[in-house]
């Protein structure tokens, strides 16, 4: 996996190196064509995929639509703003737009990636857009469980994202791709 600006701290990315191989790439706090900043964004041939770390402590969960937070004092679930959760699906909403201005595949994968204190339980049948998932092997295979880029998109991504790349890697452009 290719790591553009990594440090050695970013157990994520460390993480996720262990089971991609070079065919992905990781970029960290990407604002790409002046959009708010990406925590992260994985590009291969599993597509692309943001990743956002945030969260709060505590129990959460999604039931008709709406998002509650356990309240310990209580012992009730409470209306909750979601900004963690918005804030992730609103990352792979932009990116979305931005491959989509140019001309680019335009499938986004939002993840958010939480700290081991905030328990999101969601029902399979509360569809909401998002993957919440802790476990950085289980993202691993997210990401790479299918093809759904050739390398020529993946290139193309690549280059969009981060200008420094070569421009004789890149294919000819083509619609979508």
């Amino acid at each position: 996996m290719g790591f553009s600006g990594l440090t050695s701290s970013d157990r994520i990315a460390s993480a996720l190196a262990k089971q991609l191989d070079d065919d992905y790439h990781w970029f960290r706090s990407v604002a790409p064509g002046g959009i708010e900043p990406i925590d992260a964004i994985v590009v291969g041939p599993g597509g692309t995929w943001t990743l956002t770390m945030a969260g709060e402590r505590g129990r959460f969960t999604r039931r008709n639509g709406h998002w509650y937070r356990w309240n310990r004092s209580t012992e009730s679930w409470v209306p909750w703003d979601a900004t963690p959760i918005t804030a992730a699906r609103l990352a792979g909403r932009r990116l979305s737009l931005y491959l989509d201005r140019a001309g680019l595949p335009a499938e986004v994968e939002p993840i958010l990636v939480p700290p081991a204190e905030m328990d999101v339980i969601v029902e399979a049948r509360e569809a909401f857009g998002l993957t919440v998932q802790r476990d950085l092997r289980r993202v691993a295979t997210l990401v790479s469980a299918e093809d759904r880029l050739s390398q020529s998109q993946v290139d193309r991504i690549v280059a969009l994202l981060d200008p420094r790349q070569p421009l004789s890697r890149l294919a000819q452009a083509t619609p979508r791709g």
